[in-house]
């Protein structure tokens, strides 16, 4: 019963425990005590939001950048502040960081990545626009 009520869930996370229980033969106290069982378990960690990409004439990209200076933390936490950013991910290797970002056009993009590469705490930065992501 508990996969069936995860397999609900994972379908729309806002469903009621009257509706689960109306699609797996339960009743919405027994839907509601399973529930409380998987949260305290840590079965269910929480309840999100995933958003449509509403914002289809957007660009997205992901700029990859090496960090001229250690610690890394003032360039990474520099880099999430910038507008348009809505990831900076450190690495391991020969780059020291990935950026993901959405923007409204090619020259915002442009003015991104010269403003990243422009730091102090930048050695290089480089951009490619996102085509698709599979899901």
């Amino acid at each position: 019963m508990d996969r069936r009520i995860l397999a609900v869930l994972e379908g729309n996370a806002r469903t009621s425990a009257a509706e689960i229980g109306r699609q797996i033969g339960l009743s919405r106290t027994a839907v509601q005590d399973r529930l409380s069982k998987l949260e305290t378990s840590g079965v269910i960690s929480g309840y999100h939001v995933q958003v449509a990409d509403a914002q289809d004439d957007m660009i997205r990209a992901v700029l990859f950048v090496k960090i001229s200076a250690r610690p890394c933390d003032p360039a990474l936490n520099w880099m999430a502040s910038l507008e348009g950013v809505l990831e900076v991910v450190s690495l391991s290797g020969e780059l020291d960081a990935l950026v993901r970002c959405t923007v409204p056009d090619v020259a915002t993009l442009t003015a991104l990545n010269d403003k990243i590469g422009a730091s102090d705490l930048i050695t290089s930065s480089s951009s490619s626009v996102v085509l698709k992501v599979a899901r």
